[in-house]
């Protein structure tokens, strides 16, 4: 059976200098590069925003992706990108929550990517979810295969989606570049056809070169076939 592959991803770290991605212009415009080898043709970037490592606002991210598609222009390259965040849910993502200022967000339907703790398990989801919807956006979980602490939990997984939380898994996830847990909760959360996004999570040109084994994985291919969403944005 053919390899069915994604034109649409919409988790990475490509924008210059502003995280741990993509550390200058020249590293960006591989990774673009990459991205068009592969076969995308359309790039949702979400840059970390962080509080206490990377507290990127909109404008500093629009800066930097000022600069990428003016290098790209520059260089001939063609391939569609946009920007949201990936928010780290800590007390500043609730005070932002609280205020006015919009949350980066993608497509009409305003999805917006949240990322939890790899330590220990998020307080408040319920709160959380109910703010954001309040707003008028649709709340995303990154990676939730990587939040190790909710290995062989299904019921936790279950609520989540149970509250109205939707899934965003990393491809490279169900080939073990994570380790055996993140592979494992891949492959239950694909069995159970709750996968609603799939993602490169790149942070480097290396990462998106690997994208074209992973995906070929047979728990990726079957979240595919389910439908994620990658195709309709």
């Amino acid at each position: 059976m053919p390899v069915i592959k994604l034109e649409t991803d919409i988790h990475s770290h490509i924008l210059p200098g502003i995280d741990d991605g993509a550390a200058n212009i020249n590293e960006s415009l591989d990774m673009v590069k990459a991205f068009i080898a592969q076969g995308y043709t359309k790039i949702i970037t979400t840059p970390h925003i962080h509080s206490l490592r990377y507290w990127n606002t909109k404008d500093s991210i629009q800066k930097a992706y000022d600069i990428l598609i003016e290098a790209m222009s520059k260089e001939g390259l063609h391939l569609d990108i946009e920007f949201a965040a990936e928010y780290y849910l800590d007390n500043k993502f609730l005070e932002l929550i609280c205020q006015d200022e919009e949350i980066l967000n993608f497509s009409e339907n305003k999805y917006v990517l949240i990322e939890f703790s790899f330590k220990s398990p998020p307080i408040g989801v319920d709160m959380v979810y109910n703010k954001l919807v309040d707003k008028g956006y649709q709340p995303v979980i990154a990676h939730p295969e990587r939040y190790e602490y909710w290995v062989g939990n299904l019921g936790m997984f279950e609520r989540l989606r149970d509250i109205g939380y939707l899934f965003q898994c990393n491809i490279h996830s169900a080939a073990g570049l994570y380790g055996k847990i993140p592979m494992r909760i891949f492959n239950d959360l694909s069995g159970k056809n709750w996968i609603e996004f799939l993602g490169s999570d790149a942070h480097s040109t290396h990462a998106v070169s690997q994208l074209g084994t992973s995906i070929q994985r047979s728990a990726v291919q079957k979240a595919i076939l389910n439908g994620v969403r990658n195709h309709a944005l």
